[in-house]
């Protein structure tokens, strides 16, 4: 089992059970006491559970404060599709901004045959990933959000308004009521920079963002030149 995807699996049996030990854990999962003490220890660290003596209890966390570890691994395959067909709006030799959403991380891979592609983004994860695939990368920098491993801020912000982008792919946390929005106003103010210096918007979604509403409005669904969705 991934290590995603085993702390997804941690994280629903405590939301399950509320707490419980590692050998019950080592139980459900299949796992090793080492390797379960390690999950527990990172998802401790992000602040999604605490440990106690041989065991776990878990901390109470909104939805919408969900990390990346833990978002990426939900309606994976949902949003493996949803890239797949956003990668036709790349063309070669294009700059493209791709923000730090999982969405727009699992577009990596078609990227890889694109010639004379420049990608700008504000995910360390994918711009690291980008690399292993030979596509020419450069992150913003800025400060790190630890749950979402999203560089934003003036830093982050001032480099993406020094660059023009052909094209800006993107997702964000709801669509609803024709607005499209996101729970972090600095992820927001981030994606509101690449989308105003770029020529064209792309924006990607599956149907578990759909109805929600968040408080940070990033834009409307009809100033955005295309939606891709499953």
């Amino acid at each position: 089992m991934l290590q995603l995807e085993r702390q997804k699996d941690i994280l629903r049996l405590l939301q399950e059970r509320k707490s419980m030990t590692v050998k019950e854990l080592c139980a459900a999962l299949y796992a090793s006491p080492a390797t379960v003490r390690r999950d527990l220890a990172a998802l401790e660290q992000i602040g999604l559970l605490q440990r106690s003596f041989g065991g776990a209890v878990l901390c109470e966390v909104f939805p919408d404060q969900q990390p990346f570890a833990v978002r990426s691994v939900e309606h994976i395959a949902e949003k493996k599709r949803v890239a797949a067909k956003a990668a036709a709006f790349v063309h070669a030799g294009e700059t493209v901004f791709l923000d730090a959403s999982s969405t727009t991380f699992y577009l990596v891979p078609h990227l890889r045959d694109i010639p004379d592609l420049t990608v700008v983004t504000n995910s360390p994860r994918t711009c690291l990933a980008l690399a292993e695939q030979g596509v020419r990368s450069f992150c913003t920098g800025g400060e790190l959000l630890e749950g979402s491993l999203a560089l934003v801020g003036s830093d982050a912000e001032r480099f993406v308004r020094g660059i023009y982008a052909h094209v800006c792919l993107f997702s964000a946390r709801g669509v609803a009521d024709g607005r499209i929005s996101d729970s972090s106003k600095g992820e927001r103010d981030l994606k509101l920079a690449m989308l105003e210096n770029s020529g064209r918007s792309v924006f990607l979604y599956d149907r578990s963002k759909e109805g929600k509403l968040y408080p940070h409005i990033i834009t409307e669904l009809d100033r955005v030149d295309a939606c891709v969705d499953e």
